[in-house]
Parts: C-alpha cells; sequence; structure tokens
C-alpha cells in the first residue's frame, strides 16, 4: 500500500504558515516511494521517508542515516524527534535557517548488513535502487534540484551510488553531495562536476570514523571535482558517556546550531 498527499491542499499536508510574526513549520508526513525498477535482487516494498518542506525552497536535501540504515518510519507519523534529524530539519525553518530548504530522511525498510564490521548491503542493488529512486520521486514531486548527504554508515551509501551513478550516466539526479561524519572508508573517483561538502566534527571519536580519513577525502576530491569542494570542522558540541559512534561529537549532538548552518550556508551558495 503506498501513503502520498495532496501538497496544494490536504490537511495533513506538510505546510508552514505565519501566526502573531513567528513562522511556524508544520509537521512532517511520512510518504511512501515506489521502487522504479524490479529485479531478482531487488525488494517490491516501498521506501518509506520522512518530509519536511522549507520556505520557498531552492533544493531538497535527502539525508541516508548511518547505524544499520532502518529508522523505522510508520505510516501517519508526523515528527521524528531523534536530536540529528531535528538538526536536519532546521533547514526548513527561516527563524533558524534560510529555511530554505526541504529535507528528506531515507528509511532502509530492513537493517543493512547488522553486526557486521562493513556495511556491505550499502552497496547492494536493492539499497541503490532506493536511493536512485527517492531522488526521482521527489525531483519530480518538487521541481527542484535534489542533493544526497550520507552520515557515519551512510558515507557507505554514498560512495556506492556515486559509483552506480557514474558507470550507468545518471549523475544528473544528484545536485550536490555531503558527505557528514563518514566511515573511513567513504571515498570518490572522478569524474564529478558538483558542490561537494565534507562535514566532520573536530572531536569525533568514532574509530571507524576518523578526522584525517575525512582531511584525506577532501583532498583527493577538490583534486578533480569540478564543482566547489570544502571541507568544514565542527567545533562545538559534547560527548556523551554512550558508543562514541552513535553518541556526542559524532552525532553533532549540542553542535545542532553550527551543523545546520554550515550546511545551510553551504547549499545556499549555489542558489544565490
Amino acid at each position: 500500500m503506498s501513503f502520498s498527499f495532496d501538497v496544494r491542499g490536504l490537511a495533513r499536508c506538510l505546510v508552514a504558515f505565519m501566526l502573531g510574526g513567528l513562522w511556524v513549520v508544520a509537521q512532517a508526513e511520512v510518504i511512501a516511494v515506489e521502487q522504479v525498477d524490479k529485479g531478482f535482487f531487488v525488494s517490491s516494498t516501498p521506501t518509506l521517508t520522512m518530509y519536511w518542506q522549507g520556505q520557498n525552497s531552492k533544493a531538497v536535501l535527502v539525508f541516508i542515516p548511518g547505524g544499520e540504515g532502518h529508522i523505522g518510519l510508520k505510516p501517519g507519523q508526523t515528527d521524528h524527534r531523534f536530536q540529528f534529524y531535528q538538526m536536519l530539519k532546521r533547514l526548513t525553518n527561516p527563524e533558524l535557517t534560510s529555511g530554505k530548504f526541504d529535507v528528506v530522511l531515507l528509511d532502509s525498510p530492513a537493517e543493512l548488513s547488522p553486526n557486521q564490521r562493513y556495511p556491505t548491503a550499502r552497496g547492494s542493488s536493492d539499497h541503490l535502487l532506493r536511493i536512485e529512486s527517492v531522488l526521482r520521486f521527489y525531483k519530480a514531486r518538487t521541481g527542484l534540484p535534489v542533493w544526497l548527504m550520507g552520515h557515519s554508515n551512510g558515507g557507505i551509501s554514498l560512495t556506492e551510488f556515486v559509483k552506480h551513478a557514474q558507470k550507468e550516466a545518471k549523475m544528473g539526479l544528484v545536485a550536490g553531495i555531503i558527505s557528514s561524519g563518514a566511515r573511513t572508508e567513504t571515498t570518490f573517483k572522478p569524474p564529478m562536476d558538483l558542490p561537494f561538502l565534507v562535514l566532520h566534527h573536530q572531536q569525533d571519536g568514532c574509530s571507524h570514523t576518523l578526522g584525517k580519513a575525512a582531511a584525506d577525502n577532501f583532498n583527493q576530491v577538490k583534486v578533480f571535482n569540478k564543482g566547489a569542494t570544502e571541507l568544514a570542522w565542527l567545533l562545538s558540541g559534547e560527548s556523551e558517556q554512550r558508543d562514541p559512534c552513535r553518541s556526542g561529537f559524532h552525532m553533532y549532538y549540542g553542535a545542532s546550531d553550527e551543523a545546520a548552518n554550515v550546511i545551510d550556508d553551504f547549499i545556499s551558495k549555489s542558489y544565490p
């Protein structure tokens, strides 16, 4: 079963409106995106996404989460309170950023390579098709350029999808890339001609997401990428008494303002 809404008028539509001089952003809605193709290694299960809409948006940012990639979105869900996703939601709110960008959370219907040292499922045909399907869906739905962002293990998804898109001549689906707190194994190869941001916390304590690797990745991409290429170190935030690969500096805990503003500033340069 597919879930959708009429962006022009239904009461459950994600909208923003002015109220007493304060910009208020309504709750999001979960939208199911059908696979654009079929195959022996491809599941027909739709990809659930959460969509937040900005004000007079210039672009859409599709986010691929880290961890096992499974957020657990449910039909009818109107928000996700996890602080990292709330950080991204700031990009839709002109009281906190320019508010000129839509944000989409991409939820894998199943966990991607649980209990494996390297998330090989992020290079599977099914996962790559889900990314492509979501990019195509929101590009058609909004008429806006679509950016792709991956965090932590999501960096592997970025690597694998870019390789796939380069091979299949589908790089036109992507207007820009943000590699955030990415796995050390995250790498990219030419050709590339699009805005590219490497975002990393200076005190990231996760052993799988080394800061040196992020800097090396940036230096490599800067050589061959024809688009704007930047490296941004986050400095604010704080640690937590939890797994450093799932909390604290790695997840930009306490650094939501800084992280959202860095992302907002970088994407805004493409749409002055």
